[in-house]
């Protein structure tokens, strides 16, 4: 996480109000030289809004040089008028909630929904692998499909998430006041997906992970604790640096857990420290499809190996 600012005001995201110091351009240099010598593979940038950033593409160029993939997830409303921050990206993921202006745009801003929509392009034009991240509210519930639509029309693949409560730097009074959806839709939701994902649609994940996600007993619970030292591969084969430099075994862990800091312990320490949770389950689809890759289950494998 490179900083929490960002330049929208999406309605169920507190982000930009969380405040916290962030690290420099010289620290994170520092950071990827050392997420390259323990054997780190991809790096994803995500904020706020990562492309604030004035060192973003040299973060990015670092990144590729040290032989790390380089990810952003981003609101890409600043790429057309800059499309020179998208020299150094591999993979791009696009936050976009709606098919139409009139969907996303009540949701994320006005003039959003042409800003992506061109960011996307100017993306698929120069190879750069993409991928479109839609939250599902009550305000788009109904628009999922048209938005798989649009993505089956770029050939690229949509990840459709609910929204949920519990994390850090979402809204949660304005989402459960407002925007959660019922236990009901959320199952028909990930059924949906898995239906789509069998019939050979552009759908990101794996059926069986979504229909595992569709049985979670409580939407309104992040997180399960474990019985003992928790065995999930956040902590172990994936980490989220916040923008301060601490580590955490994941950005939705819901479980206690008091962080190390790679300023200030040492980046090794803080990566074997997030090791040690007990955060048992949860139903966040992108997190159990990356617990099926690292138990090397087939299909999860399979649709890594198709997403290249």
């Amino acid at each position: 996480m490179l900083l929490n600012a960002c330049n929208l005001r999406c309605e169920y995201c507190r982000c930009p109000e969380v405040r916290t110091k962030v690290m420099t351009t010289a620290q994170w240099l520092d950071t990827i030289e050392g997420l390259r010598r323990v054997g780190t593979l991809r790096i994803k940038w995500q904020g706020g809004e990562p492309t604030l950033r004035e060192d973003f593409n040299v973060l990015g160029a670092a990144t590729r040089k040290a032989g790390i993939r380089n990810s952003v997830i981003t609101n890409g409303t600043l790429i057309p008028a800059k499309p020179q921050l998208l020299d150094h990206v591999d993979e791009i993921i696009f936050s976009l909630d709606g098919s139409s202006a009139e969907v996303n745009d009540r949701l994320r801003g006005n003039g959003v929904h042409a800003l992506v929509v061109a960011s996307i392009d100017l993306a698929l034009a120069r190879g750069i692998t993409v991928y479109v991240n839609q939250v599902i509210t009550q305000e788009n519930w109904d628009d999922v499909e048209p938005m798989l639509e649009f993505c089956e029309g770029r050939g690229i693949k949509l990840n459709a998430q609910p929204v949920m409560t519990g994390v850090e730097f979402y809204d949660n009074d304005v989402i459960r006041q407002r925007l959660m959806l019922s236990a009901e839709n959320t199952r028909t939701l990930f059924g949906r997906l898995a239906a789509w994902q069998r019939a050979g649609r552009s759908v990101l994940f794996q059926a069986e992970t979504y229909e595992r996600s569709g049985e979670w007993a409580d939407y309104a619970q992040l997180t399960t604790p474990s019985d003992a030292e928790s065995s999930c591969m956040a902590g172990r084969y994936y980490v989220h640096i916040t923008a301060n430099g601490d580590i955490r075994p994941c950005i939705q862990h819901g479980q206690p857990f008091t962080p190390k800091n790679l300023l200030e312990d040492g980046l090794e320490h803080a990566l074997e420290h997030a090791r040690h949770h007990a955060c048992g389950n949860c139903y966040t689809v992108y997190l159990n499809e990356r617990k099926s890759l690292f138990a090397l289950r087939p299909a999860a494998v399979l649709g890594v190996l198709r997403r290249g």
